[in-house]
């Protein structure tokens, strides 16, 4: 699965305020970048260009997560929508946003879609979950160790 995630329309829904979501952008994509590595699933956050920018779409990396900015001229939505309609198999992408024509126009294309408010409860049980694994594996690796030192006793 690959996350499609409109960056400003998510960023938005954390901060409600534009200039401390412009201030924040950075820490928000780390936070966001750490928060995702519970998915184990390829990302691309995509935000809506600038006058300023170059005629094509600016992309740069964030470990392992594809920042992209789109040219002045194209939306967030439609790159999205146009990275959907040429994927191998839309099934297999997943659009997050609160934008619900976005998501309506992705669905038509066979993409998969999610809010942002239940893209992030996934995420919470996600980690929660990973947590738990975690936790399981110290407890049982302690009780390896304990069972060992008896054996070495015997």
């Amino acid at each position: 699965m690959h996350y499609w995630i409109d960056g400003y329309n998510f960023f938005f829904r954390l901060t409600k305020n534009y200039k401390s979501m412009k201030e924040q952008e950075r820490s928000l994509l780390e936070k966001l970048y750490q928060t995702m590595t519970h998915l184990r699933a390829p990302m691309t956050v995509v935000f809506d260009g600038r006058e300023k920018d170059p005629p094509e779409a600016l992309r740069r990396n964030l470990k392992d997560m594809n920042i992209v900015y789109t040219p002045a001229t194209q939306t967030a939505d439609n790159y999205i929508l146009e990275m959907v309609a040429h994927a191998q198999n839309p099934a297999q992408e997943m659009v997050v946003s609160s934008d619900r024509d976005l998501l309506r126009r992705a669905k038509q294309k066979g993409a998969r879609t999610q809010t942002i408010e239940d893209f992030l409860k996934t995420l919470t049980k996600k980690a929660s979950r990973s947590t738990d694994e975690r936790k399981q594996t110290q407890e049982s690796s302690a009780e390896f160790a304990r069972l060992l030192k008896i054996f070495e006793k015997q």
